[in-house]
């Protein structure tokens, strides 16, 4: 029987190339800080992640869509199944493409609660702003969480439209497999309300309002400005 394993992160040759930087003595006070964030990171994760949830398993996920309620989607999955897994479905269940980056990330940490953006996140595959190797969603099996520390979660996709989320463990259903689903997990047990549009159409100028909420929009309200949009450059006389 083989011994499961905690998630590693895959380091290519990152240290590697800030040796070489520190003997080069280029950028030394940044890099130091890195190589404290990166630390910190893994040091953080070892306490999230767990080796004794079962595998064969069903967990269920509630994801709330935070900005139009209300709109959520119940996801089941196998304990063996990734978070990137998790991801997709509950993309593909809200009607969009899957052509952008996600990440879940800790909702609190030491009592405190973390912006959804906070670094201590894990990410799609490929993802690659941070300046030291993160978890990637697809190398990360929903049972390597302790959820029973961690229950509730934040999870973002598409960092440009920043579509998201609060994430909740409903349940770990121990007396149901895969078997006992209509169609294979996971899959979408439930759902709430209609998803926005991934990709709005706006040729109808008609459509086109300023936003309440955006001082440099209202500014160019009051001034008595318009809005049109621009594709190509405008048009030489």
């Amino acid at each position: 029987m083989s011994v499961r394993k905690l998630p590693v992160i895959e380091e290519g040759d990152f240290r590697e190339v800030i040796g070489t930087a520190f003997k080069e003595k280029r950028h030394v006070s940044y890099l130091k800080k890195v190589l404290i964030d990166f630390e910190e990171y893994k040091k953080v994760f070892s306490q999230v992640f767990t080796t004794e949830n079962p595998l064969q398993v069903v967990y269920i996920f509630r994801f709330h869509y935070i900005d139009k309620r209300p709109v959520w989607r119940d996801i089941a999955i196998l304990g063996k199944q990734t978070l990137s897994n998790l991801a997709e479905t509950v993309i593909d269940w809200m009607d969009w493409d899957n052509d952008h980056m996600h990440a879940f990330s800790l909702k609190k940490l030491h009592g405190k609660s973390l912006s959804r953006y906070t670094e201590f996140s894990l990410y799609a595959s490929g993802w690659e702003d941070d300046p030291y190797p993160t978890f990637k969603t697809n190398k990360i099996k929903v049972a390597d969480i302790d959820w029973q520390k961690y229950p509730k979660w934040n999870f973002v996709f598409d960092f440009g439209a920043s579509y998201e989320f609060d994430v909740e463990l409903r349940k770990i259903e121990t007396k149901l497999t895969g078997k006992d689903f209509d169609e294979p997990l996971p899959a979408c047990i439930d759902q709430r309300g209609v998803a926005p549009l991934q990709y709005p159409e706006y040729d109808d100028p008609k459509e086109w309002k300023f936003d309440e909420n955006c001082p440099y929009c209202q500014a160019l309200k009051e001034s008595g400005g318009k809005l049109a949009w621009f594709p190509d450059e405008p048009k030489k006389n």
